[in-house]
Order: structure tokens, then sequence, then C-alpha cells
């Protein structure tokens, strides 16, 4: 492909006539993608559908991204919480001190780390392997759940080496996959004013971040119609600093708002560019009038 290579397998399994697997190889990117198609044969018998990503580590420690930030299920949940299978936002991952392997799952949000779903209940997380399982489908549980599932199903995932554990780069690397581009088409009655135009043929950003442990995960119409809500968040677990800089618009003024848009305080801003502050793991909300 233009791209790289492509890796295409079949085969077979109990309950499942047809396993589709294609693996996507990238020349210019470290990373690689899997790709399955799943034939599956209904049956109510009880059953659950796991993908295995096992790693070449020793001693594996796990993590997972949540909402916002990230967990290690062995330090960081409440006691009584389960830990046999774990909700993923944007990634997961196994490490030790010579390796980290990521994976985004992109199609399958829950996840068991070490061994598949036994329904033990353990009050402590010892894993067993140092095996990423994504839990697909089970029909384990008969009360307000269908019986049984059938039909062809379609399960991508991405995934990342490294030599140290990252999670900020994780968190961009799953944001990347899980995000695809958007494509409009803009005509002259769109436009306000008289901008440039056209624009750069190698692209350009609206908006550029000069700290790449903070990302932006909302731009929206403020709810009182009153500018623009940006939602700004640090993912490298550490307290931080960024200048936002608008390449294609005038900023007039911005305010540092809470969550529900009400403004706490004006920020200064210079040549269409803010600065804001950040805890670890924060979110900040900014309104801005151009």
């Amino acid at each position: 492909t233009p791209f790289g290579d492509s890796i295409r397998l079949r085969s077979s399994d109990l309950n499942t006539p047809s396993i589709d697997l294609e693996i996507l190889l990238f020349n210019d990117q470290k990373k690689m993608e899997f790709r399955y198609t799943v034939q599956k044969s209904y049956t109510t018998e009880k059953e659950a559908v796991y993908f295995a990503f096992p790693a070449a580590v020793e001693s594996p420690q796990f993590a997972y991204a949540t909402q916002q930030g990230w967990v290690d299920p062995a330090h960081d949940l409440l006691k009584g919480a389960s830990l046999e299978w774990f909700s993923i936002q944007k990634w997961m991952a196994v490490h030790d001190s010579g390796m980290s392997m990521g994976i985004v799952p992109l199609d399958a949000s829950l996840a068991s780390f070490g061994d598949i779903n036994r329904g033990l209940w353990p009050s402590e997380f010892h894993p067993k392997t140092s095996t990423l399982f994504s839990y697909a489908m089970n029909n384990y549980w008969h009360t307000n759940y269908r019986a049984g599932q059938g039909g062809t199903f379609t399960f991508r995932y991405a995934l990342t080496s490294a030599k140290d554990f990252d999670p900020a780069a994780l968190s961009r690397f799953g944001w990347e996959s899980m995000e695809s581009p958007t494509v409009d088409s803009v005509i002259n009655q769109d436009k306000v004013g008289n901008p440039d135009e056209p624009l750069p043929a190698e692209g350009a950003s609206f908006l550029t971040i000069d700290n790449p442990n903070v990302v932006l995960v909302a731009w929206k119409l403020a709810e009182d119609g009153n500018g623009t809500i940006l939602r700004f968040q640090e993912i490298a677990d550490h307290a931080a600093e960024a200048n936002i800089q608008f390449s294609h618009a005038k900023v007039q003024s911005a305010s540092l708002c809470n969550s529900v848009e009400d403004d706490i305080h004006p920020l200064n801003v210079r040549d269409d560019k803010i600065h804001v502050t950040l805890r670890r793991n924060e979110v900040v909300t900014v309104r801005v009038l151009p």
C-alpha cells in the first residue's frame, strides 16, 4: 500500500466459522493495526470472546486510560473495585523496566489483564501473565442482556511500543487513532469577512499548543451563545503551562470558566495568543470571543 504493508490471514474456531484478520504495518509510524472481521454463530451456551495480545515483559505492570488520567489497577483502585475487567477510554498498556506496549481498542471498551475474567472477584490484583485481553463479548449474565450474539462483527486495534512507559505519548496515540479525520467543503457563503485564500496546500491548524502534554479535547459554541468554549487537558500527570496560538483567527478576549461555562476571571490575550496553567490531569475550560 502507499503507507506500508498489509498482511491478511483467515482462520476459524468454536462458534466462529470465519475469522479474517488484516494486519497493517506503517512505513513512517511506530504503529500496527489489527482489523478483525468475525463471523459469529449464535448460541445460548455460556461463552466469551477475547482478543489476546501477549507481551514479552518479565515483571508486567498494567495501566489504562480513564476519562481523566490513567490508572494502575494494582495500586489506584478503591477497595472492592473489579480487578478482573476494566473500562478502557483511550489506551491500555503493559510494561516493565525495559519495554512498554500500548494498545488502543477502537471497538471494544472492556479489557482483562493477565488472564480472562473467571468470576473470582479477587481482593488484590496479581496478574498471572503479561497478556492484554480485549474483552469483546459474552453472554455470562442471564438478566437484562441478550441470550447470545450472532452475526458479523468488526474489531480494530492500534498497537505501538517503546522502551519506556509514557502515558502522555499513549494518550496522544489514542486520540490520533480514535478520532478519524473529518472533511468539509467550505463555500464563499460560509466565510466570515474576507480571509486570505486559499489555505496553504501543506495544511494548517486553527490553533497550536506549544506544550505536547496539553491537548485540546473540546471546541464548541458557548451554551449562552457568547463566543466559543475550548477545553484543554493535561495528559502527562504533571502540572503544566501552555500558550495557545490562534493562527487564522483574531481573539478579542478570553476568560477562564468553570465546567458549566460561568466566567471566573479574564485571561491575558496578546497577538491572538492566550496562556493557560493546568494542574496534573486537570481539564481547563476557556471562553474565547473573536
